[in-house]
């Protein structure tokens, strides 16, 4: 967890200097060197005696830093694209890692260290992959306007995430409950969103404080009840669940506005010391340092209050569900391109209007620009006949016959808008 800090701290502070990590050549290669090295580390700790405690610190701090550099790597790739594909990308991602862990659990020393050393070869290839579908003006940004720093958001992560650490896990059949936990959200997020994307505004709920209040609440509540794996299964689905939310918020934030995420997830993830925190606390009252237990009235009393500080904080901001979020990191004033957010309004404005669905929604504001079917085609990652299916029923909801009809639509609407501001 030190190591980790001590890699995201400095590239938080000094991210306008260091982003975009994309473009140079140092991070992939100390990333995935770092991490097969703590491998090797641990190897060779077990084949030669008298080396345990060297090895066990170097492998420690190695594998920090790769874990770092390896995690911002991937979240400066999934805050590239649109806000569908974030939500795919980023709980698909956990929920590969987590069966991923499960399954290594279950192997020998000698297949779980054969697989842990090509896990991180297995990312770097899958990284620089990953980039090919990357539009050009979708790339990581180098710099952006003025922001302050987001303490709201840096509160309530932290006393959610306390609370979390005060919780010891019961072990689910010889695995962590924070895997199945992980397991578990990724899942109903990914399969929920892939599913009803059509039917249902997936980034209006992620937009809004609700998930980030509802999954703290239900941390907070569970905490109360005895140690047992039921609870120590639901508090961790209710933490990854708010985890990861959080995490689509900065990529789309850092998509939308331009924002580094080496600043955004930086902050994020330095906040996870709060967990070491809470496990301090627990271990405190188990060992009888601090006079108290989960169930006294003192503890219950002041843990609802830090939960009602932690709401009080997600509402603090009175903004649009469009921009709530943003507001923490004031990236509203970070926009370089003021043309560009006042024509995304504009189509915001006609898709509510006509009722797009969020896949609708993407495809008709690639539309509206300059690119043609089949640069479109490939941006979304669909089948042109696909891409035509959706564009007629965005046509007949628009009540257009044409693309060129769409446009003059949302000229029409431009310049009712600039009459209003008269």
């Amino acid at each position: 967890m030190l190591a980790m800090v001590a890699v995201f701290a400095p590239l938080a502070i000094f991210a306008r200097r260091v982003a975009p990590l994309h473009g140079k050549t140092w991070p992939v290669p100390v990333a995935t060197s770092a991490l097969v090295t703590s491998v090797l580390c641990d190897i060779v700790a077990n084949l030669v005696p008298g080396l345990e405690g060297p090895l066990f610190a170097a492998e420690v701090c190695l594998a920090g830093v790769g874990a770092a550099l390896s995690i911002l790597l991937w979240a400066e790739l999934q805050s590239c694209f649109d806000p569908f594909h974030v939500i795919l990308y980023i709980s698909g991602s956990f929920l590969l890692g987590g069966i991923v862990g499960w399954l290594v659990v279950g192997m020998d020393a000698v297949q779980a260290a054969f697989a842990k050393l090509m896990l991180p070869l297995l990312s770097a290839v899958c990284l620089k992959r990953g980039y090919d579908y990357v539009a050009e003006g979708d790339l990581p940004k180098q710099s952006w306007g003025p922001m302050r720093f987001p303490w709201g958001l840096v509160v309530v992560l932290g006393i959610y995430q306390f609370i979390f650490g005060l919780h010891p896990a019961a072990d689910i059949g010889a695995v962590n409950p924070s895997v199945w936990g992980t397991i578990i959200a990724s899942a109903a997020l990914f399969f929920g969103t892939f599913f009803l994307s059509q039917w249902f505004d997936v980034a209006f709920v992620y937009r809004t404080p609700f998930v980030l209040m509802v999954c703290g609440l239900l941390i907070t509540l569970l905490t109360f009840s005895a140690s047992n794996t039921v609870a120590s299964l639901l508090i961790s689905t209710a933490y990854t669940l708010m985890f990861l939310v959080l995490t689509i918020v900065l990529c789309d934030i850092s998509h939308r506005y331009g924002i580094s995420v080496l600043f955004l997830c930086g902050i994020q993830e330095i906040v996870t010391v709060s967990i070491v925190g809470g496990d301090f606390v627990s271990d405190a009252m188990s060992a009888g340092v601090i006079p108290l237990t989960m169930s006294d009235t003192t503890v219950v009393v002041g843990l609802t209050i830090l939960v009602v500080v932690a709401t009080v904080a997600l509402l603090f901001e009175r903004s649009s569900s469009r921009d709530w979020g943003v507001a923490f990191f004031g990236a509203d004033r970070a926009l370089t391109n003021v043309e560009d957010d006042r024509h995304q309004l504009r189509c915001n404005e006609i898709a509510d209007r006509c009722r797009l669905s969020p896949r609708e929604r993407e495809v008709f504001l690639r539309l509206t620009g300059a690119e043609n079917f089949t640069t479109i085609a490939d941006e979304l990652c669909i089948a042109p006949g696909t891409l035509k299916s959706h564009s007629r029923r965005i046509y007949q909801k628009l009540g257009v016959h044409s693309r060129k009809e769409m446009l003059e639509l949302l000229d029409s609407v431009s310049g009712s808008a600039a009459d209003d501001n008269k």
